[in-house]
């Protein structure tokens, strides 16, 4: 198993990369209603509260 550094790194990207792809969904045009373009925004919103809380911990442990 990966060291917690290297997990919060490959999840920080995994994250990253969903956030781009649902930035994405919301500027092109794919949600179909109001309700639609919500739940992405809404999304967006989780998947960046999830990357600030890695990138603190992220440099917690380097100060560490």
């Amino acid at each position: 198993m990966a060291d917690p550094t290297t997990f919060a790194y490959n999840v920080l990207k995994s994250i990253q990369n969903r956030a781009e792809l649902t930035k994405d969904a919301i500027l092109h045009g794919n949600p179909r209603d109001l309700e639609s373009y919500r739940e992405l925004v809404g999304e967006l919103k989780g998947l960046e509260y999830a990357e600030q809380e890695i990138k603190d911990y992220l440099e917690k442990q380097e100060l560490e």
